[in-house]
């Protein structure tokens, strides 16, 4: 196996743009050194204030392990730069486009390039796979939008629409009380000034809408594999259910499966990710999502 990360943009990262990515590569199978493989782009998730862990290398080694040639993308976030909209799927558009240039050199089918999202990193995966053609990213990374395109979207808990993410926290009676040391600001401020941040704008119903996935997606979007928890707290399940209704609508090829518990941020739920024994409880109802996805992939061709 051969481990290697790179600045995405250049050859250093900068303030400006500080994404890398790390790539794991499968070696060279002897009787067939220059054999082709599918490759997936992992995206953890962490609110777009950093970046979950456990949402990258264990499921890097997971893809590796079924013949995917693996990229983990660590994106812009709010502890690395200017996290505001479209700057993470700029970051994701500049992967896509960077995986297919050289994958020659990195052994992989330009043909089979999936994306891997988990809640935060599902939202950037299905903004990219629902306006390549039509949105800004592949202009912002200096590529073709087919470049740009991904074969298959596989989306773990995602947020899909922060209208809804946003009323669940706002639903909290406690939200309009003062909060300690935020010079009197009150929860729903907080709330507010988050997605402002994440947005670049004002957070309103329009803005919000505006960069819903289910919103901008046509028959042009990738085959999608989504899941979630029906008792996530997170990012409510209700989104999956109206996502997976536009999916329907423009007869986009399609899988969901939603479990009746585990919550939030299992990531591969094995042993690799689980840190206790109610964690264990958990990740043993969602386990089955690995496989399912990936026999999704398969039948696609990814």
């Amino acid at each position: 196996m051969i481990i290697e990360t790179h600045a995405l943009w250049g050859e250093e990262p900068t303030p400006e743009q500080p994404a890398t990515y790390t790539v794991y590569l499968a070696d060279p199978l002897p009787k067939a050194p220059d054999a082709l493989h599918p490759a997936v782009v992992v995206l953890g998730g962490g609110g777009f204030h950093r970046i979950a862990r456990h949402e990258q290398e264990p499921v890097a080694l997971a893809f590796l392990a079924r013949g995917y040639q693996v990229f983990v993308l660590d994106y812009v976030t709010e502890a690395t730069g200017d996290v505001a909209y479209p700057a993470p799927e700029a970051d994701l558009a500049k992967m896509m486009s960077t995986v297919r240039r050289d994958a020659a050199a990195w052994r992989v089918d330009p043909a089979r390039v999936a994306v891997c999202g988990f809640s935060a990193g599902g939202f950037i995966c299905a903004s990219v796979a629902a306006g390549w053609k039509s949105g800004p990213f592949a202009a912002l990374a200096g590529a073709r939008p087919e470049d740009i395109r991904p074969d298959a979207a596989v989306l773990c808990y995602p947020l899909l629409d922060p209208r809804v993410y946003r009323d669940k926290m706002l639903d909290d009676p406690r939200i309009d009380l003062r909060v300690p040391k935020t010079g009197g600001k009150t929860g729903r401020d907080l709330v507010m000034e988050d997605l402002a941040r994440v947005l670049g704008a004002e957070a309103t119903d329009e803005n919000l809408a505006a960069v819903t996935p289910a919103n901008i997606l046509d028959q042009r979007m990738p085959p999608a594999f989504v899941w979630g928890t029906s008792d996530d707290k997170t990012c409510p399940i209700v989104e999956v259910h109206d996502y997976a209704r536009a999916l329907a609508l423009a007869g986009v090829p399609h899988e969901v499966h939603v479990f009746d518990r585990g919550g939030h941020g299992l990531s591969v739920a094995n042993a690799t990710s689980v840190h206790d024994e109610e964690h264990a409880e958990r990740a043993a109802v969602v386990a089955p999502w690995f496989d399912l996805a990936c026999a999704f992939l398969a039948r696609q061709g990814v």
